[in-house]
């Protein structure tokens, strides 16, 4: 094995200057996927698989949903229907499932507040760069049972997609600390790329819900 390697230092010492430039900046390419795959790639698949999880419970409600109105509709005005019994089964399950998006939401940052956590994580690590901050439009996540129910209020999501610069342990180091921070958020679409070694480039886009539509400006 000694000799291996000795073979193998007196090629790599008998290349240029610039070959050998080329080969090692392959060789640390190479050990950043690797650590990508290691280290970062099993924390965007944790937040990638509970925000997948809420997108399932809403899915789920809109059936439900769908459901209420179309036996509500079949049933029409009949009071002795049997499908009255079945109409309120599923409005339980719709408000089950109701109950408990909002009781995650109740540990979500306000959307008001996300900007000024970002970045007070960001201001930790003088390391990184921020390159673009931008705040998506607000979606609609989960309307009322009823449309005339003032008791029932709307769901809206805002997301925000953050760019940063930087290495890429300085870079793991912040999408760590967002991940603990007091308040939680949701994480969307997250990419790395190199962009100029060792720097990477990282493009991460948040959310969290809100009972209000208005979002804020950046």
């Amino acid at each position: 094995m000694k000799h291996y390697w000795e073979l193998v230092q007196s090629k790599v010492e008998a290349m240029p200057l610039r070959e050998r430039l080329i080969m090692f900046v392959a060789i640390a390419f190479a050990i950043i996927a690797m650590t990508s795959v290691m280290l970062l790639n099993p924390l965007l698949k944790k937040q990638k698989e509970l925000s997948t999880r809420l997108a399932q419970q809403q899915s789920q409600m809109k059936e439900l949903q769908a459901k209420v109105q179309e036996i509500s509709q079949a049933r029409k005005d009949d009071e002795h229907s049997p499908l009255r019994i079945k109409v309120a089964q599923l409005k339980q399950q719709v408000e089950a499932q109701r109950e408990n998006i909002q009781g995650r939401r109740n540990h979500l940052v306000d959307p008001d507040k996300i900007v000024s956590l970002l970045e007070q994580v960001l201001n930790k690590n003088s390391r990184l760069q921020l390159v673009a901050l931008e705040t998506l439009p607000a979606d609609l996540e989960m309307e009322p049972t009823r449309k005339n129910n003032s008791g029932q209020k709307q769901i809206f999501k805002h997301s925000i997609k953050i760019t940063l610069r930087g290495g890429y342990l300085d870079l793991l180091q912040y999408l760590t600390a967002v991940e603990k921070a007091p308040v939680q958020m949701y994480w969307g679409d997250a990419s790395f790329s190199v962009d100029k070694y060792p720097d990477g480039v990282l493009i991460l886009t948040l959310y969290t819900l809100s009972l209000d539509k208005v979002w804020l400006k950046v």
